[in-house]
């Protein structure tokens, strides 16, 4: 799946979160709920996505803690990744 470059906005939100223009969730394959990845230069994080229409496009809100673990400030640029999470079966012979 493809990736997407946000903007970061640092706001008041508890937990591994990030709240995501339903547009750039959909753009990268992701739905609300999911797990996405945050990565930075030097860092990645994946947070849990929200979806909110009045989060504008290119834009993502996260927390103080995300932040401090992504080492960004307010403004920073990140690039956003859905992987489709792959289920592991296991086959067992019948007796």
């Amino acid at each position: 799946m493809p990736d997407k470059e946000v903007s970061l906005k640092v706001v008041n939100i508890a937990g591994d979160e990030g709240v995501f223009n339903p547009t750039d969730l959909s753009y990268i394959g992701a739905k609300a709920g999911e797990l996405v990845e945050l990565y930075t230069p030097s860092r990645a994080w994946t947070v849990k996505a929200k979806a909110d229409s009045s989060v504008a496009v290119g834009t993502a809100l996260i927390g103080k803690a995300v932040a401090e673990r992504l080492e960004v400030d307010d403004g920073a640029v990140a690039r956003v990744a859905w992987t489709k999470q792959v289920i592991e079966e296991k086959y067992e012979p019948p007796p």
